[in-house]
């Protein structure tokens, strides 16, 4: 009670020097109400103020910016912040209107208007020019969740990404034009885009995030089209207050910075974070983890809130276009992929007597493909006023001259690719192993994220694998003392990619992988050691349906230190991985991998076939077999996995 008469005081003598004498009667008839209802234990209040509790039970604001704050303790002070921004809301005006605190803190205000409007308290509104420029671009009467899906190629987007979008109100002729929608986004301002680094400064929160609005048609460009991801959007049950109140709050995290941890308060994270102060009703962030992926918001918001009233599916360009040629003729293909040569090797985009003899229906096909072809194989060359931009708009001219409309080109994903379906991203693993050595080793794994190509096949893609954190231990004999049973470190990938994009002739992709960690190397010219490793392996990847065959040149960085010669050495090799998935719950991968080690042994060959397969008789559950064959020693194991 003393701490409380306290702030009052200093609050009230403070705000005596600037403010009028009916200012200052208002700002004391407002304290005394927001004191008498201890209105700073609201949960609305606390989310406005992004006020957490952490692994080490201290609750403070997450916000790291000194300017988001009014009282100088306000960051950990809920009370003393309420009761700082109350008194400032009475201040005079100064010489410009929008740097009163009513109008850097429009959802502050609003909020505690609204809890006070049973009080009779004569609020002085000033006009927030600003603000309500903001406020009326953005304005809409509806909110989406977007999962942007994964992108191996950006260390920022492997695990996908989520934005919301405030959807604006139908035209005056019914239709809904989502392009002029503007999407609220939070991301690390980074500075590299070197992998490592980025890795490094993202775990450990040395990026700084900043909340930014950008009109949607601006995100389909760079997802959809640049980066060829395909876009779920999930509308969600937020009544238009809250969709006003998500404005203001974004309005007022503008200008402020939170210290961007990859594992915890990311993208997803704090898309969240920021529906929850709009809305006192909505409470997501209790159902997740400690540690946040994009898929799990999706997932959460799926299976443990009723908020989704319902979702859609926005196909990227590049599907698009190969759903288009899909439906071509042989004749029409053969006229496209001529096109697209020339595209890609002359100024002078001409068209055949071929197709100029086609029927206006064969050469809007035809056109409307090539436009698709252009925007996913040259999305950053024709935004540019170049050749490639030049040469569109030849395409567009003739495009405009056939008067047929465009055939609307519907995907219906089937059911594995849905996000909001996938597998939990955790995984937890028990198993046996028996080696022709005759020994026995009990298994122990466990992964932090995310997906292999054997998990269960719901919501992630077939072609791409993205572990994080993944460790695996055997328990056993000693390779020293076969009568001594030890605990070893057998795997530990930091990170490791495995991006097995299939090779087409409209798109000569390379398949990849990369991993850093360490292995428990078996050889036959030493005694199994630990070794630090960094594989990278680059190549094709053919594929058929659901089978795939993937060749690739593999090369490799050990090093060993317990190795009293060859520490550090390399080796590379050709790696083909044959990948059958036969439904979501089976999948078949085998391999063989060659390599040729720079070491000083004698033996410098090295060479593994290995097979395993997987059912997933759930998602939550599933049973792997493996066989190994490393020339001097067979492996034959069964694990258990837990997804969580």
């Amino acid at each position: 009670m003393l701490r409380s008469l306290f702030i009052i005081l200093v609050l009230f003598l403070s705000h005596s020097t600037y403010a009028s004498t009916g200012s200052s009667s208002a700002s004391g008839q407002a304290i005394m109400a927001v004191q008498a209802k201890k209105l700073w234990q609201e949960r609305q209040w606390l989310k406005l103020l992004h006020f957490e509790t952490d692994f080490f039970r201290v609750r403070e604001s997450q916000i790291d910016s000194a300017n988001f704050f009014l009282a100088p303790n306000g960051k950990k002070d809920p009370q003393a912040e309420l009761l700082a921004s109350v008194n400032a809301f009475f201040a005079l005006r100064g010489n410009d209107p929008n740097d009163h605190p009513q109008c850097r803190f429009p959802a502050r205000y609003k909020w505690v208007k609204e809890k006070l409007r049973d009080t009779p308290i004569p609020w002085l509104d000033v006009k927030c020019d600003r603000f309500e420029a903001f406020h009326k671009g953005l304005q809409g009467e509806s909110v989406s969740l977007v999962f942007s899906s994964y992108y191996l190629n950006n260390p920022s987007s492997s695990f996908g990404h989520t934005f919301v979008r405030i959807n604006k109100a139908s035209s005056k002729d019914g239709q809904r034009h989502e392009l002029l929608d503007y999407g609220l986004n939070y991301a690390a301002e980074a500075d590299t885009n070197n992998a490592f680094l980025y890795g490094f400064k993202g775990l450990f929160g040395l990026f700084p995030g900043q909340f930014r609005s950008i009109p949607y048609y601006y995100k389909v460009r760079e997802y959809n089209n640049a980066e060829s991801r395909d876009l779920w959007e999930y509308e969600l049950k937020f009544s238009p207050a809250a969709v006003d109140m998500l404005i203001a709050h974004v309005w007022e995290l503008g200008p402020t910075q939170i210290d961007y941890w990859y594992l915890t308060e990311n993208c997803s994270y704090h898309m969240l974070s920021i529906l929850e102060a709009a809305d006192a009703n909505v409470d997501i962030l209790s159902k997740l983890d400690q540690y946040v992926i994009p898929a799990d918001t999706v997932r959460v918001l799926w299976n443990n809130t009723d908020l989704v009233k319902s979702y859609k599916y926005r196909p990227s360009i590049r599907r698009v276009f190969f759903e288009r040629q899909k439906h071509l003729t042989a004749a029409e293909t053969t006229q496209l992929k001529n096109l697209a040569d020339r595209f890609s090797t002359s100024d002078d985009l001409t068209f055949t007597e071929e197709f100029k003899q086609a029927s206006a229906e064969s050469q809007a096909r035809i056109l409307d493909a090539f436009i698709d072809y252009i925007d996913f194989r040259y999305s950053a060359e024709v935004q540019e006023a170049g050749r490639e931009f030049q040469l569109k708009m030849k395409v567009l001219e003739k495009r405009s001259q056939i008067d047929k409309d465009a055939e609307q080109v519907t995907i219906d994903p089937p059911p594995q690719e849905r996000p909001h379906l996938a597998h939990l991203a955790g995984r937890w693993g028990v198993g046996y192993l028996h080696t022709t050595a005759d020994q026995d080793f009990t298994l122990l794994t466990h992964r932090f994220a995310l997906h292999d190509r054997l998990d269960p096949g719901l919501g992630y893609p077939s072609y791409s694998q993205i572990t994080f954190f993944d460790l695996g231990f055997s328990y056993g004999p000693s390779p020293l003392d076969p009568q001594e049973k030890k605990l070893e470190l057998e795997n530990f990938a930091a990170f490791e990619l495995v991006s097995a994009n299939p090779w087409t002739p409209w798109i000569p992709e390379r398949s990849w992988r990369f991993k850093l960690g360490v292995e428990r190397t078996q050889n036959e010219n030493f005694l199994p050691t630990h070794e630090g490793i960094i594989r990278l392996g680059y190549g094709w990847t053919w594929q058929q349906g659901a089978f795939d065959v993937t060749t690739q040149i593999v090369g490799d960085v050990h090093y060993a230190p317990h190795l009293s010669d060859n520490k550090l050495y390399v080796g590379a090799g050709p790696l083909v991985e044959l990948y059958y998935r036969f439904n979501s719950a089976w999948a078949l991968q085998s391999s063989a991998f060659y390599r040729r080690d720079s070491a000083s042994w004698d033996q410098k060959d090295y060479l593994r076939t290995q097979v395993e397969a997987q059912w997933s008789f759930s998602k939550k559950w599933g049973v792997r077999a493996l066989y190994r064959n490393e020339r001097f020693l067979e492996e034959t194991g069964l694990q258990l996995f837990k997804y969580y």
